[in-house]
């Protein structure tokens, strides 16, 4: 597996065990654990995306107003600040040739990262996948409040580690949003060879590469081993090849 960081400025691949830069140096995470299991089932199988396709892009967002600190009303509503549009931009140069499949999430921050690739490549097909932010926090609770004033409640929903709960209306457990992210990965397993950009978030990115390397731990271990997982940064672009 092969990370690139904005427009290529950074690269690692995974040897099973952590994450090691070009330059042979360990990166950000040993693996302390393998991680399986969502809906309290063992994975049979793991993924292999260069079994069945050529070539998957998952790239984060570009920056958004609540990634800046602005306060939020609506989660799934949060534009791109000035800095993400020009993210989006330069992630649109970045594409070595036509994609066959554009997916987004059906948050606005996605579809306005990719708007200036789909400019760039107009005759691409673009769907929307459930492929959406992890929503742990009640979205009518965080309504008016920054990531800054929601931090405590954060660190309160991860200590508690328990895979099964949900915080309130509109939000999901994390049982629910593997569910999620396992779907993701077998829809895109049952398609024909070419090169699909999907652009998605964080923790969804996160959520497949935890599953693409599943080894049967319980639901408790893999929602640790998730939040150890190192963080994605805007535009940020995971290439499974």
């Amino acid at each position: 597996m092969v990370f690139y960081k904005n427009k290529i400025r950074f690269s690692c691949v995974f040897d099973g065990s952590m994450v090691v830069g070009v330059d042979g140096q360990a990166k950000l995470y040993k693996k302390e654990c393998d991680v399986t299991l969502f809906s309290k089932k063992k994975i049979e199988k793991k993924i292999q995306f260069d079994d069945v396709i050529k070539k998957v892009w998952l790239i984060r967002h570009g920056q958004s107003t609540a990634n800046a600190g602005a306060a939020t009303d609506n989660h799934i509503t949060i534009p791109l600040s000035a800095d993400g549009h020009e993210q989006a931009k330069q992630v649109s140069l970045s594409f070595p040739e036509t994609p066959t499949l554009i997916i987004t999430s059906p948050f606005l921050r996605t579809q306005q990262t990719a708007e200036p690739t789909m400019k760039r490549f107009p005759n691409v097909s673009c769907e929307v996948w459930d492929v959406e932010e992890f929503t742990y926090l009640s979205p009518e609770t965080c309504i008016g409040t920054t990531a800054a004033e929601r931090k405590e409640r954060v660190n309160e929903y991860w200590e508690r580690l328990d895979p099964d709960y949900i915080d309130g209306e509109g939000a999901e457990s994390f049982t629910m949003f593997l569910s999620r992210a396992q779907i993701t990965i077998e829809r895109l397993s049952q398609m024909k060879s070419g090169f699909i950009v999907m652009f998605t978030h964080a923790q969804f990115m996160r959520a497949m590469w935890v599953l693409n390397n599943a080894n049967g731990e319980e639901a408790k271990s893999l929602m640790k081993c998730f939040r150890e997982l190192p963080r994605f940064e805007n535009c940020e672009i995971m290439r499974w090849e």
